[in-house]
């Protein structure tokens, strides 16, 4: 009896380390990337870094599909990943500084595996792009507009929840402040990975 009560613990200790150190993707800010996991356990993203002062170039992508194998593109796709790291997640694209401004600000590790700290934790269940000139941050989806903050076309903000057409929102602004609110359909577009 005792002889397999010792085997039986230490089985369980040989499976317990596997799990104890594995990190998981998280919904957040990492530096430059705005990263969703979704109900699917898909990824969305965008990455965004902007070099220099007064004239600036900058770097911007989006990303989607499983983590690893993500359709990162701009003008063209290109495949990458993305994996948890200890403090943040590993980004890899081994083209990504082949998408447009790219090569001037993101450094060359993006092609083995770029490090990334996680700056801010989130609730995210997607990522959208703006697609109204200008849409306000409603409390509720049929709330008035009246002296709300708002978004504009081609901003990039996170999902907290999709209902009946509308979707919760938050919009973090150069500062780092975070907005929420409610806009509708027609205010909004999903990311749609190209084809490769």
């Amino acid at each position: 009896m005792i002889r397999l009560l010792v085997a039986g613990v230490l089985s369980l200790c040989a499976v317990v380390p596997a799990f104890a150190g594995s990190a998981t993707l998280q919904s957040g800010k990492y530096e430059g990337l705005m990263l969703a996991v979704t109900p699917q356990h898909q990824v969305e993203g965008f990455y965004a870094e902007d070099m220099g002062e007064g004239v600036t170039r900058g770097c911007r992508f989006f990303l989607q599909g499983t983590p690893e194998a993500l359709t990162t593109w701009r003008d063209v796709a290109y495949p990458g990943s993305v994996a948890a790291s200890s403090d943040g997640v590993t980004l890899t694209v081994a083209q990504g500084r082949q998408h447009p401004g790219c090569i001037n600000v993101l450094m060359p590790e993006i092609a083995t595996g770029l490090d990334l700290s996680q700056t801010a934790r989130k609730q995210w269940i997607g990522l959208v792009t703006v697609s109204a000139d200008k849409a306000y941050l409603l409390k509720t989806p049929t709330a008035k507009a009246a002296k709300r903050p708002y978004v504009v076309k081609n901003d990039v903000v996170g999902v907290l929840a999709f209902k009946d057409g509308w979707a919760q929102v938050e919009f973090i602004n150069a500062d780092d402040r975070s907005f929420t609110g409610w806009i509708s359909q027609g205010q909004y577009a999903r990311l749609a990975a190209p084809k490769r």
